[in-house]
């Protein structure tokens, strides 16, 4: 290029909506975290139970029609905490708990092996994604540019979200097609047509609060395994205590299992976000109960983006 011809040259490219911006950081992380390829694996291992559970709603529809089929899905239902009285009722009349037998067998999809996957695949992305940023001075780069602080986090937010999205909202809907497919009659579907929004609501009782905790824990540090040493603890010492707890009382009281965690979820994150999620399914009619999981659950997250935003703006501040 000539010297002469060296100045401010004219930018073909359409700019894009200052709205979407956001967006555009938030596919670069999805996008980098798709690099780790233990994040691979685990997606794979995290979305095979889809598979058993299919399996399992086609044996409850079987038993409607087969007295053999009921009796192993009562059996298999007495497995789970709770759901005594779900296999007594199929015993004697499966199709009139189609909607309650669905829901639970939805909700323990979300509260076991999609929870667990869950903390996995945060601790696996989340921590580096702000503090990576801390530690090179990216904020220079990104706040010089017509960028706030809050669409940021927003993109940040949507690294996650789309990943958790992905191992919870995806296979439960399709958990729940595959269920109509292989059900033996359309009437399925007038039974259990609220269950997509049970979904979802469930999933997002789920992504708001950890992703929240997560970004928040990323933003402490500049060092990315101390963010994801505070992300594994809070699940596993919160797990333990619960346990703990749990077997100290119920050994020493006549306190049911069940009594047991209504009263001590909040000990556990995990075990507050099974109290909301059973009630989203319409597992647990009274909503009372529900209350101090639901209002820690807000708690957590009001106080992980107060806490988050504070420190990203820290640097506009100096």
């Amino acid at each position: 290029m000539p010297i002469y011809d060296l100045g401010y040259r004219s930018w073909d490219v359409p700019p894009r909506s200052m709205g979407l911006r956001w967006f555009v950081i938030g596919k670069l992380g999805i996008r980098n975290a798709w690099k780790n390829k233990w994040l691979g694996l685990s997606l794979v291992l995290v979305l095979l139970p889809v598979a058993f559970f299919g399996v399992a709603i086609f044996f409850f529809e079987q038993a409607s029609k087969q007295v053999n089929y009921r009796v192993y899905v009562a059996r298999s239902l007495e497995q789970y905490p709770g759901a005594s009285d779900l296999a007594d009722e199929v015993r004697a009349n499966p199709d009139a708990i189609r909607h309650d037998v669905w829901s639970y067998m939805i909700y323990v999809f979300f509260r076991y092996p999609q929870a667990v996957g869950m903390v996995l695949i945060v601790g696996l992305i989340a921590p580096r994604l702000i503090a990576h940023d801390f530690r090179s001075r990216a904020f220079l780069l990104y706040f010089s540019r017509p960028l706030t602080p809050r669409e940021y986090v927003l993109g940040k937010a949507m690294t996650i979200c789309f990943y958790l999205a992905l191992i919870t909202t995806v296979p439960a809907l399709m958990l729940y097609l595959l269920g109509i497919a292989l059900s033996p009659g359309i009437s399925v579907v007038m039974d259990t047509y609220d269950l997509p929004v049970r979904i979802i609501l469930a999933s997002l009782v789920l992504i708001i609060p950890t992703t929240s905790l997560a970004l928040c824990f990323s933003s402490l540090t500049s060092e990315s395994r101390y963010a994801g040493y505070m992300w594994f603890a809070t699940w596993i010492l919160g797990w333990v205590l619960f346990s703990v707890m749990r077997t100290v009382i119920v050994l020493q009281t006549s306190v049911t299992q069940v009594a047991f965690e209504s009263n001590w979820s909040l000990l556990s994150l995990y075990h507050t976000l099974g109290e909301v999620q059973v009630w989203v399914f319409g597992l647990q009619p009274d909503f009372s109960k529900v209350v101090p999981s639901l209002v820690l659950l807000v708690v957590i997250t009001v106080l992980s983006w107060s806490i988050l935003m504070r420190r990203v703006t820290a640097p506009l501040r100096q």
